[in-house]
Formats: C-alpha cells, sequence, structure tokens
C-alpha cells in the first residue's frame, strides 16, 4: 500500500538562495536520482498529432533538482531517437532507459545495456496477436512503425515486419483502447513466449520485448552503472510497475489506475510534486 499522499498545498516550500543546494540533493554524500515515464507523467502527448505538450512547472522542478546535483532521466517504451527529438532545447537527461528497458544509455548515449527481439519470434507474435481488433507496432532504434496501420495512429505504416529496417528491440499490441483485451493479450503471450520476451500492459496496448528487459531493470542498471545511492521513480500506468518497485521512493498520480496508486511511495497530483517531495525525503535522511 502506498506510504502517503500530498498535494500542491500541501507541499513545502523549497527555496535556492545565494548558491545554496535544494534541500535533500547533497553534493558530496549521497548520490540520488529521478527517473521518469514519459507519455503521461513528463508530458501529455497526442500520437494522432504528435503534438507533446511540457508543464513549464515540471520542468522548472526538473532544472533545479538537476542543477542541485541530481541526475534525472527517462524511462519509457519509446525508441531513444523520439526521446532526443522530443526533448531537444527542452531538457539534457543523465541516463536514458528507452524502450521499456530493451536499451539503457548514460547521458553520452554510451550503451550501458542493449538486447533485440528475433524477427521469427516478432513475426510469430504478430501472427498471433494482430487481428482486426489490434495492430502492431515494431520499435526500431530510430523510429515506431505502425504494421498494416488499422488504428489511425499517425505512425509510418508498412505492409509487413519484411518491410521494418534495422533490429528489432520491441514491438507493441495495440488494442483499441480496450485494456481487458490487452490484459488477455499480456497473460497469454507472457504463457506462450515465457523465457523469451515479456509482455508489459500500458492500459490499452501490449509493449513486449526481450525476457529480462523492463522498466524496473533499466533502473537497477543505471543504479549500478553510475552508482546511485538514491533513486526515485514516477510513472503513471500498468507498464510502470516494475519502474515503481524498482526504486526507493515511488510516485504515481491520482489518476493512475487503483493497481499503479497502490505500488506507488506517495501519490501526487504532479512529477514537480513529486521531484520536490524526493528532495526533501533525501534532506531529511540526511539530517539524521
Amino acid at each position: 500500500m502506498r506510504a502517503g499522499r500530498i498535494y500542491p498545498e500541501c507541499v513545502p516550500l523549497v527555496f535556492v538562495l545565494m548558491g545554496m543546494r535544494i534541500s535533500g540533493v547533497r553534493m558530496g554524500m549521497e548520490k540520488t536520482a529521478f527517473a521518469s515515464d514519459f507519455d503521461g507523467t513528463l508530458c501529455e502527448s497526442d500520437w494522432v498529432t504528435g503534438e507533446i505538450r511540457f508543464d513549464p512547472v515540471n520542468m522548472d522542478a526538473i532544472h533545479r533538482y538537476q542543477a542541485a546535483g541530481g541526475l534525472f532521466g527517462i524511462c519509457t517504451g519509446r525508441p531513444l531517437s523520439s526521446v532526443l527529438e522530443s526533448l531537444e532545447g527542452v531538457l539534457d537527461l543523465d541516463f536514458y532507459i528507452v524502450m521499456t528497458g530493451a536499451q539503457v544509455l548514460d547521458r553520452n548515449l554510451k550503451v550501458i545495456r542493449e538486447r533485440t527481439i528475433e524477427r521469427e519470434v516478432a513475426q510469430e507474435i504478430f501472427e498471433r496477436y494482430a487481428s482486426r481488433e489490434s495492430v502492431m507496432i515494431a520499435v526500431t532504434q530510430t523510429d515506431f512503425v505502425s504494421v498494416r496501420d488499422r488504428m489511425g495512429l499517425g505512425l509510418p505504416v508498412v505492409p509487413s515486419l519484411d518491410a521494418v529496417n534495422g533490429d528489432l528491440y520491441g514491438v507493441s499490441i495495440e488494442c483499441h483502447n480496450n485494456e481487458e483485451a490487452a490484459r488477455v493479450v499480456r497473460e497469454d503471450l507472457n504463457r506462450r513466449f515465457a523465457g523469451v520476451v515479456e509482455g508489459f500492459q500500458n492500459r490499452g496496448s501490449v509493449d513486449i520485448v526481450p525476457a529480462g528487459c523492463s522498466k524496473g531493470a533499466g533502473v537497477r542498471l543505471v543504479r549500478e552503472a553510475l552508482g546511485i545511492d538514491a533513486m526515485a521513480g514516477a510513472g503513471d500506468s500498468y507498464n510502470d510497475l516494475t519502474l515503481l518497485l524498482a526504486s526507493d521512493v515511488s510516485y504515481t498520480f491520482d489518476t493512475s489506475p487503483r493497481e499503479v496508486r497502490d505500488a506507488a511511495t506517495v501519490v501526487v497530483s504532479t512529477l514537480s510534486d513529486a521531484i520536490e517531495d524526493f528532495s526533501i525525503r533525501q534532506g531529511d535522511e540526511g539530517r539524521r
């Protein structure tokens, strides 16, 4: 069960004066990091139009956290190229967990780990799950590609997997925003392809990556590679559960599904609330 709930009006004010560090990020002591989901957490996005909206309050909180010495990174199902394009001129990241943990990189884009799905496996998944009720999206290092698109997702469309260029880091089955249909696909896939790939439900879709990859596994890799002492994570959907469980302090939102809210340490209203709360918590730890 979650440990607490905070709202904007209840968050103590944190001041930065005369070059002082933000409360909780202690230079020369513990090294802290914050891993955030992208869509629905860091930003609001429209998959049809491609529009992405960032809340300036969240951006300001991230910049202050980084300026104080904290590391901030993304933990998403998007490919690296999509993240870089979306954040250009907006935010510099300290680490990248992309394609649901199939690729993990440091701030200089040096690969910490990457894994791919065999084409034969992806084809078998496509033949079993892509139907009139769903569509497959193939995820490469450079793009999302919709295979025989039926949903008007606004993505590049190819007639078959054979037309997808590059290694496959993951695939997604989109079930017309039908959460029950996505649950059935996830359960069947994880039973049938156990040890080969693993599916993670994202509301009405299922993100599928090589076995052993997940957002949570990515967090653990970053933590080890960068020497992180205290890690926070924030996400809004079922596919963020491993991210939340792998973090020392985890955050989700009032609008998240109950299972996700129950898995989080704290339920907040905005990402900036989460960052402020984590900073304050770390400051309290440092004073003990």
